[in-house]
């Protein structure tokens, strides 16, 4: 069925005016009969109120002036990805929030919701309505409810509650039907299982426990957004999935580098370094790849060059070898040899500090998020506690598509590397213009005088699509050109440091330099 939402909200200074709080409904279009009672109620009570359709107005712009949010028979599964985060942090910033019936529905995508809501659905429930007989066992908001009151409805069945739930209504078999308590985040929240059928709306002792429930959850300060200023979920539009390296054989395991290269080994033991600079992929060397798991770089790697391999023998048993890379053209395999029976972390977590001046490193929303995949589920992230329990699970950039991805670790630049496939992928994010990336090459880098070369950027790329790139060539002194691919004789001896400047048309540029050397021609003999 499809799904329409209705924010029901009121003007700020009208509610100031009045001393009011300011409320939004959502609910299917199938609960409009439902929706049109209560904002009958609210009129009749001189509470404001507002209607929309629109589910765009699930944004801090527009949350930031109601004091709660109901879900009138639907769940944040009406929502996408970018609105079931915001509601999140609707909440965290003081909001409140009432979910009646439907709303507890199970959330496939955003584990925080689940936890939030408190109770979970039973697999049995009732395929007709029913009368119960209803005790009031809290007081809670200003409607005053009786003690003991019936009503036709067909609520949902609800399984044994979280102890930090509190109680609101219970029928005389001491089963619960409602409760509220206030969230780990510093909300308040209040579910009522009542108001499955329509028949419920014309009881007015059940709109008295909804208005009750929310005024419990409603603070008298609207939300206060400066406290989580760093907590918005990124716009997945400012991200950018990036081929560094294609046509790869069954890549297995990677590694990043501080220089910003990758060492990856394939299945058939091959190693291999994507060259971040020249953006080029060498072979440097084998290795057994037997079962191989992981590849980590020694705390010292910049001065011994060391990577550690991690063959499985058991389940959570490695043998451990060394490889030492020489630079981007040799790696040599050592004798080195050990075991471990430390489990490898699957997960890596993102630590928003490590990269404080990368231009393209993940935003702080990241910060202490643990990236996994699995086929199923694609790339998601998983929030710790302290204690490391999972507080919530989320998709990771749901708009890219994902392909059986092998491993992946964070760059020293910030950004997300991973194998797919049969490529070396990374994601970067920018929330401006990017960069563009200069790359200078040349047919020929050393000769005799008069030495001709020819020069071309063909390698520079901008991954903001709508740039237009200028080039300028510095060849020395005042020997500039300015096309892309230029040619040039040197006349002297020397070396020579050619700079290519790469210009988008925001105005952002980048550089690459380039040795030249001319050396001194052999003399002829007659």
């Amino acid at each position: 069925m499809k799904k329409t939402l209705l924010i029901i909200c009121a003007f700020l200074m009208s509610c100031i005016a009045f001393g009011q709080t300011k409320t939004l409904v959502f609910y299917q279009a199938s609960y409009t009969d439902e929706a049109k009672i209560l904002w009958d109620n609210a009129h009749a009570t001189k509470r404001l109120l507002d209607t929309t359709s629109n589910p765009t107005k699930i944004s801090e712009s527009n949350l930031k002036n109601y004091n709660a949010i109901v879900f009138l028979n639907v769940s944040v599964n009406a929502l996408n990805f970018q609105q079931s985060a915001e509601l999140q942090r609707f909440m965290q910033a003081g909001g409140g929030f009432v979910g009646i019936n439907l709303a507890i529905e199970k959330s496939y995508k955003w584990l925080w919701y689940n936890k939030m809501i408190g109770g979970t659905l039973t697999e049995n429930q009732l395929n007709d309505k029913i009368q119960l007989s209803i005790i009031t066992n809290a007081s809670i908001g200003k409607n005053d409810l009786p003690p003991l009151w019936k009503i036709e409805d067909k609520p949902l069945i609800i399984s044994p509650l979280p102890v930090r739930c509190k109680p609101v209504l219970l029928d005389v078999m001491g089963k619960t039907w409602a409760w509220y308590y206030t969230t780990e985040e510093g909300g308040k929240m209040f579910y009522t299982a009542l108001g499955g059928d329509l028949s419920a709306y014309q009881n007015t002792v059940f709109i008295s426990h909804i208005w009750a429930g929310i005024e419990e959850v409603s603070s008298k300060n609207l939300p206060d957004y400066e406290k989580i200023a760093d907590t918005a979920l990124p716009l997945e539009q400012n991200f950018l999935k990036v081929t560094l390296s294609d046509k790869l054989d069954n890549p297995l395991v990677l590694a990043t580098t501080p220089s910003r290269n990758v060492v990856l080994v394939e299945q058939s033991g091959k190693i291999k370094i994507y060259n971040s600079q020249k953006r080029t992929t060498n072979f440097v060397g084998n290795l057994d790849a037997t079962k191989l798991k992981a590849i980590k770089l020694d705390p010292e790697f910049t001065e011994n060059g060391y990577i550690y391999t991690f063959s499985e023998t058991n389940p959570n048993e490695y043998k451990i070898g060394r490889v030492e890379i020489m630079g981007d053209s040799l790696a040599i395999v050592t004798d080195f040899s050990s075991q471990s029976i430390t489990p490898i972390q699957r997960n890596i977590v993102y630590d928003f500090d490590k990269n404080p001046n990368e231009a393209y490193r993940l935003p702080k929303y990241f910060d202490g998020k643990s990236f996994k995949f699995d086929n199923e589920q694609g790339f998601i992230l998983e929030t710790l506690d302290e204690d490391g329990n999972i507080k919530n699970i989320e998709p990771f950039l749901p708009i890219f598509r994902f392909n059986f991805i092998k491993d992946m670790t964070f760059g020293f630049d910030g950004g997300l590397y991973f194998l797919e496939d049969n490529s070396l992928m990374r994601i970067d994010y920018s929330e401006k213009n990017r960069k563009p990336i200069a790359s200078a090459s040349a047919d020929v880098l050393s000769g005799n005088v008069p030495l001709k070369v020819k020069f071309s950027s063909s390698g520079s790329i901008d991954y903001d699509a709508k740039d237009i790139l200028s080039f300028e060539w510095n060849f020395g002194g005042t020997n500039i050109s300015r096309e892309p691919n230029p040619e040039f004789v040197f006349s002297k001896i020397g070396t020579y440091d050619i700079k290519l400047k790469v210009t988008d048309s925001q105005g952002d540029s980048s550089d690459s330099v380039l040795k030249i050397q001319v050396n001194k021609g052999t003399v002829k003999r007659k």
